[in-house]
């Protein structure tokens, strides 16, 4: 079978051709023997696909997810991210997965990334790493031209690679940072994945009531004015907004812009992002999910980043900065205070109550061990699996709300309509 490969030489250039062999691993080790580094394999019929691969160990193909994976990266913001030519997640996945392959292949950091300017299909972002190259070239360290790219790079990323530079481990440090960022996009996807059909549902119902009160409501009032009789208040109120609706459409637009405008200037604010932030964690099924996301996301990244020797008063001024929910951010805030007075995480924790007591329990532990940045990556494992369980629950209880609600809205316009034909049909007897 044959398979098109992209490699790098050690000497720094970019080879790509075909390579045959009975199975892509075979392929590799081919190449390898060849004294190549394989960056890219995929068998030749998918060759002409132009969606993005990346690679797990020396190559591996990332396949392509269809219309299921447009709806993902429509949902998520990823077309509008692209048209704003800013690198996804998946970008600086491959970027550090192949900077790590070459790395550790004993290809110079220099020449490394001139490869990647070159491999790279997204254009803004080869353009970016071209910067990187020529900073590097001047004599800056990886971590201060990724710095001064920024906010392409998150703050994660630039202090993970300052840390590898540091302890003179930067291939390791980037594979842990390629595990970390796919742990990340895997619960991204997930939670995607999981709202997709909700998603539709709603859609669905909102369309399916907009039509009902446009086109099909307007039909009856037409039938009904020519009959000159006094229509029950239901009907009267269900013709009225359907005359509405279809008449002064565009006031209704206009409004619920404007609504949209404001709400999202408030939450902009300190004080109203603040209070919308305090008011999604008393959601019923809401606030749990999220305070889930924030502590799965805070256990994995101080985990990654005590794992790659950073200290944990530098950890913790960077891991407060991936908590978005502003209430749990300043609780984290008071913590890092606590921790530069010396005081244990866990103690800290549950003095803040930030964490669960089985959390803070199990640091604790992690603590007394000696393995606190371990446990950390245990808990960020435990509270993905509740959080998949509590997406799960929250689908399962929202999707026959919704069909509920849409099927009482609906019922309620049929009924509006059979009230008023059974009152011509009594005033005909």
């Amino acid at each position: 079978m044959e398979y098109f490969y992209k490699a790098a030489t050690y000497d720094g250039k970019l080879q790509q051709g075909k390579v045959t062999g009975q199975s892509e691993s075979l392929a590799v080790s081919k190449l390898q023997k060849q004294g190549l580094v394989p960056l890219e394999v995929k068998p030749i019929s998918f060759s002409s696909v132009t969606s993005k691969s990346g690679l797990e160990s020396s190559a591996r193909i990332i396949g392509t997810q269809g219309f299921k994976e447009y709806l993902k990266n429509l949902l998520t913001g990823e077309s509008i991210s692209s048209w704003r030519r800013k690198p996804k997640t998946k970008d600086l996945i491959l970027f550090a997965e192949h900077l790590s392959i070459m790395l550790q292949s004993g290809i110079p950091l220099n020449k490394s990334l001139g490869l990647l300017g070159e491999l790279t299909e997204n254009k803004h972002f080869s353009k970016v790493i071209k910067e990187i190259y020529d900073q590097i070239r001047e004599g800056n360290a990886l971590w201060q031209a990724l710095e001064n790219q920024r906010p392409i790079f998150p703050e994660v990323f630039v202090n993970m690679v300052r840390a590898g530079e540091s302890g003179g481990v930067l291939d390791a440090v980037l594979t842990k940072l390629v595990d970390y960022l796919k742990d990340i996009q895997e619960l991204k996807e997930y939670i995607v994945s999981a709202m997709i059909y909700p998603s539709i549902l709603g859609i669905t119902a909102i369309f399916s009531i907009v039509i009902m009160l446009t086109l099909v409501i307007p039909k009856f009032a037409e039938i009904f004015s020519g009959l000159g009789i006094d229509l029950p208040l239901m009907t009267q109120l269900m013709l009225q907004t359907g005359t509405f609706m279809q008449s002064k459409w565009w006031i209704i637009l206009l409004l619920v812009g404007f609504v949209l405008v404001v709400f999202k200037y408030i939450i902009e604010q300190p004080q109203g992002k603040k209070k919308w932030d305090g008011l999604k964690l008393r959601f019923l099924l809401i606030g749990p999910i999220i305070q889930k996301i924030e502590i799965a996301r805070f256990s994995r990244t101080l985990g990654t980043l005590l794992n790659s020797g950073v200290s944990i008063l530098t950890a913790m001024s960077i891991v407060k900065g991936v908590v978005i929910n502003t209430i749990l951010r300043e609780s984290l805030d008071n913590v890092y205070t606590d921790l530069k007075q010396g005081r244990m995480l866990s103690v800290s924790l549950e003095k803040r109550r930030v964490f669960p007591p089985l959390a803070v329990n199990m640091l604790g532990v992690g603590e007394e061990s000696g393995n606190l940045s371990g446990m950390l990556e245990r808990v960020g494992e435990l509270y993905d699996k509740d959080l998949k369980s509590a997406i799960k629950s929250f689908t399962s209880v929202f999707e026959p709300c919704l069909i509920l609600l849409m099927g009482l809205i609906i019922g309620t316009m049929v009924v509006s309509m059979l009230l008023a034909i059974f009152s011509i049909n009594q005033l005909g007897m």
